[in-house]
């Protein structure tokens, strides 16, 4: 994983997460967040529009911290979460813990619907 820290305003930080949050990216994300919070800045953005599947046990650290961004006063925003990463967001109970802003994605049914293709009947 790669995160890029970039500034957002004038009390904010957008930091872009691109590839696979495995267990230790969860780790180094804690970290890049922390170095945030040391400089008084208490809203984050999560930029994760490039990312392609985050681990689910690492959830529970951005529970954490968001819950500490709120004792200050700030917040932790996720930004461009595809269907998967909200789905996996549901499963580790945390979808309601986050002000999640999803890309515009055009319905489409369930994430994990199968087409309705009806196959030739075998003789």
């Amino acid at each position: 994983m790669r995160i890029q820290t970039l500034p957002a305003g004038t009390a904010s930080v957008r930091l872009e997460l691109h590839g696979i949050i495995n267990l230790q990216a969860f780790f180094q994300l804690e970290e890049a967040i922390l170095k945030v919070i040391k400089k008084n800045v208490f809203r984050i953005e999560l930029e994760m529009s490039d990312v392609k599947h985050m681990d689910y046990r690492g959830v529970e650290m951005l529970v954490k911290r968001a819950e500490r961004l709120r004792g200050y006063g700030g917040d932790l925003t996720l930004v461009g979460l595809s269907p998967y990463l909200i789905n996996i967001l549901q499963m580790a109970g945390a979808a309601d813990t986050f002000e999640i802003v999803a890309p515009q994605v055009p319905a489409q049914g369930d994430l994990f619907q199968r087409s309705e293709k009806t196959l030739p009947a075998v003789a």
